[in-house]
């Protein structure tokens, strides 16, 4: 009773903390071009309502209109959201002018004390440890204080309140960014396009990079010139001996961080101990030369990228400028050295993107244009990621879809907007974990509905999803799938694990069950009837009144029985006993039945046959053969009675079979829920452990695969 007490005071103050504080946020963001400020319960730090205050300073200085305030020109979501941990405190007591620092959260009474101030950031000299005890004795006694406006609660649960809260719009306000991302995404690189447009872009990125759904014009291409025979001539790549996971031989230190690269020496140093862990490492960054008047001082191309193709990979080019368009013979740039710098690049470019072409029947895309355009669009990937704050994987996600989506049509439309989508999808894909994770920050329920999906279909996905951005080895996307079905709830909701209460029946298969596993099973299971039964007793909205049976009449059994828990338990076990007498005796009547013994007659002696020969299977271990000594594939020899267990006799059994033996149909139903629970469990953790055996035959069939891995270091 104290606790439920203890909630409806905490959801009275958190109501008209809320009316409060909307009321000030309308005050503020609602008072037009006049600035008002309605902070009365300091709400909002001193910084941010300056700004209307200095408007009405001006304004009664020189006479002339001021301009809005900052409040007033934000909305009310805007101003909730710069609300701080002392503001939301000072809104949840209800009193005037506050109780705490609106900056630091501080009590103002020891404020006051320190002399610090309202913003708590006064000179404090040197301070006894005596007084130092003293005070922070003082500061646990102002955290217990109770506030009367706010329900006779203490600061410190106001300060427990106001955090979770904090946290929930701290958590609401990631949410909305992430939510808006694709869309500022395309403003950024093609503002024209509408968010129709750009979800069927997406759509098609999805349905030709995911699912394999495109063209496959280019394949087919090369099917038919004979191309799909031709070996990879690009070099094999490995991760850099720098990359590599080390562990100090002298001190056993594992910390990546904790070890250091010496260039001028080559050697890779344990700053824990000051070992040298690797020596004479091969430095294959930029050679230092300088190259007088080039921009790039590269002497070497760049390594080969598997978004490209193998020609351009393999290609050579003239110094480090870029191709550069209508700066050819007598066009543009011709004039002076470097147009004719230009017109040697440009004639080189030309030349490279053409040798690819060569010998070719089948009128196409040319490979080098394919990969121009891949270049110019990783480029503006690259500056979109840097100017909106992108992660790395997301760009490098992004340029995987787009170079999929590009290999497999001739010709790609809306350029710009193929390459916002590639962003959106690929932000929305290597997003979905943190909005979960948000979700469960802010205290909201998952909007998704489990779905039953194709198993297939969503492991496939999940191994598309896996991205080359890492550079330590493939990233797998092991996000749990909703299967729907029976026990969809306890693999979703829950792991299979957190119902294991540690009975020898839950490590065994129900239809394997013997009696006493049988026995131990009802015993688990009466507890949860029973607080099941008083739960929904207890519940406002539970039906307590008698069910009718089919043909009108009030049924006395379909209804919930009353009393307490241990009546009810005591109850259940009188069930209980019924059910075991229906087990055994089915065991002992399956047990004790012979089959009949009939005497051939005369006239069916034509047609009696030999009975081991349909018994025992050929050459398996029959009369006269090798094998198991006649047993079938189930061990069982022919001559031995195969009986049922008591658990198969147990899952036979109908919801209205069980209230019939116990002659209590609502037990019954309660009863047959309880097995059906135990099932759904049960095939629950079997898909989970087929879903993890399937994950690692699939990355052992991928370490056999090491030029898969060279391309994942990448």
């Amino acid at each position: 009773m104290v606790a439920v007490a203890v909630a409806m005071a905490v959801a009275a103050v958190a109501m008209a903390a809320a009316s409060r504080i909307r009321n000030d946020i309308r005050s503020m963001g609602g008072g037009g071009g006049a600035g008002v400020i309605g902070d009365v319960y300091a709400i909002l730090d001193p910084s941010f309502a300056r700004s209307g205050r200095n408007h009405d300073d001006e304004d009664a200085d020189g006479g002339s209109s001021p301009p809005p305030s900052l409040s007033s020109e934000l909305s009310a979501g805007a101003i909730l959201s710069r609300i701080t941990l002392g503001g939301l405190v000072n809104g949840l007591s209800g009193k005037a002018g506050g109780i705490v620092d609106a900056l630091t959260c501080i009590p103002l009474s020891d404020l006051s004390n320190d002399g610090g101030g309202g913003g708590g950031g006064g000179c404090v000299g040197h301070v006894d440890g005596d007084d130092a005890v003293g005070r922070k004795e003082e500061r646990k006694r102002h955290l217990e204080v109770a506030v009367p406006t706010a329900g006779n609660i203490t600061v410190r649960e106001l300060i427990q309140i106001a955090r979770g809260l904090h946290r929930s719009i701290a958590a609401r306000t990631e949410m909305d960014i992430l939510a808006t991302t694709p869309r500022r995404i395309a403003d950024l690189l093609c503002p024209e396009i509408t968010d129709a447009e750009l979800k069927s872009i997406r759509r098609r990125v999805h349905d030709t990079v995911v699912l394999g759904l495109g063209t496959h014009s280019s394949a087919n291409a090369a099917s038919l010139e004979d191309e799909s025979s031709e070996i990879p001539v690009s070099a094999s790549v490995r991760g850099h001996e720098i990359e590599q996971w080390k562990r100090c031989h002298a001190c056993g230190n594992n910390d990546q961080s904790m070890f250091v690269l010496d260039g001028r020496n080559g050697d890779v140093v344990c700053t824990s101990c000051g070992a040298v862990v690797s020596e004479s490492i091969m430095h294959e960054g930029s050679q230092y030369r300088k190259f007088e008047g080039e921009e790039d001082r590269n002497h070497h191309g760049d390594a080969p990228n598997p978004l490209f193709s193998n020609s351009h990979n393999m290609a050579t080019t003239l110094g480090g400028m870029s191709f550069q368009p209508g700066a050819g013979m007598g066009g543009y740039g011709s004039a002076g050295r470097g147009g004719i710098e230009n017109i040697l690049r440009n004639a080189h470019a030309y030349t490279e993107m053409n040798i690819s072409q060569f010998g070719k029947e089948e009128k196409k895309t040319r490979i080098g244009y394919k990969d121009r355009q891949k270049k110019d669009a990783f480029y503006q990937m690259t500056h979109a990621g840097d100017a909106l704050g992108l992660h790395e994987a997301v760009v490098q996600r992004a340029k995987e879809l787009f170079a999929g989506f590009r290999d497999d049509r001739e010709m790609v439309q809306q350029f710009k907007g193929v390459i916002a989508a590639c962003l959106a999808e690929a932000f929305d894909q290597l997003s979905r974990d943190g909005k979960q994770l948000l979700k469960k920050i802010a205290g909201e329920s998952s909007d998704e509905v489990s779905n039953v999906i194709h198993a297939r279909a969503s492991r496939r996905n999940d191994l598309h999803s896996a991205s080359l951005a890492g550079k330590g080895g493939l990233l797998l996307d092991t996000t749990v799938v909703s299967h729907g079905g029976v026990g969809v709830a306890s693999l979703d909701e829950k792991s299979p694990k957190d119902y294991i209460t540690g009975q020898p029946f839950e490590t065994k298969s129900a239809a394997t069950w013997d009696l006493d596993d049988c026995k131990s099973w009802m015993i688990e299971a009466i507890k949860s009837i029973a607080r099941s039964w008083v739960e929904t007793r207890q519940s406002s909205t539970a039906p307590v009144v008698i069910a009718e049976s089919k043909n009108g009449s009030q049924d006395s059994t379909m209804a919930i029985p009353k009393g307490t828990k241990d009546e009810l338990e005591g109850t259940l076990v009188e069930h209980t006993l019924k059910i075991c007498e229906y087990l055994e005796s089915e065991l002992k009547h399956k047990s004790d039945s012979k089959s009949k013994l009939s005497t051939p007659r005369v006239g069916d002696m034509g047609v009696l046959g030999i009975k081991w020969q349909h018994s025992y299977e050929r050459g398996s271990g029959g009369k006269g053969g090798v094998g198991n000594s006649g047993r079938t594939i189930s061990g069982i020899k022919p001559g031995e009675r195969s009986t049922r267990t008591a658990g198969q006799i147990l899952l036979l059994l109908t919801a209205k079979k069980f209230g019939n033996i116990i002659g209590h149909q609502a037990a019954g139903a309660a009863f047959h829920k309880e097995l059906k629970a135990v099932i759904g469990r049960e095939d629950a953790r079997q898909r989970l452990e087929r879903r993890d055996e399937a994950t690692k035959a699939r990355l052992k069939q991928m370490n056999r695969k090491p030029w898969l891995q060279a391309r994942v270091q990448l």
